[in-house]
């Protein structure tokens, strides 16, 4: 079998990055999933440049196929689990952007 096509070839590099970032979001470690996407966003920039007129082989069009669902489904999973992180940042934001009102409010009047 011939190898795959460039544009198959970055789909599979999008798919490793994802499987890492979602096994990084599982243990928590958002430093990892923060450094993994600037690569992940990379891969999708030069996915971008690709030559997307050249017509693809039954086989290579089924390989895109399923490498694009894994991806969304890691990608779908990784939300799941940053969801909850979010929400937490968000609060502490929310609440120290109250202290900082009470204290310009109040603290005048100290």
């Amino acid at each position: 079998m011939a190898p795959y096509s460039p544009i198959v070839t970055c789909y599979e590099a999008i798919l490793a990055l994802s499987s890492r970032m979602h096994d990084a979001a599982q243990a928590a470690d958002w430093d990892t999933v923060t450094g993994l996407q600037r690569s992940y966003l990379e891969q999708v920039e030069h996915l971008r440049q690709l030559d997307h007129e050249t017509p693809f082989s039954d086989a290579e069009r089924m390989r895109r196929y399923q490498l694009l669902d894994r991806i969304l489904t890691y990608d779908a999973r990784i939300r799941e689990l940053a969801m909850p992180e979010l929400k937490k940042l968000g609060d502490m934001l929310t609440s120290s952007r109250r202290q900082v009102e009470l204290k310009s409010a109040y603290g005048a009047m100290a």
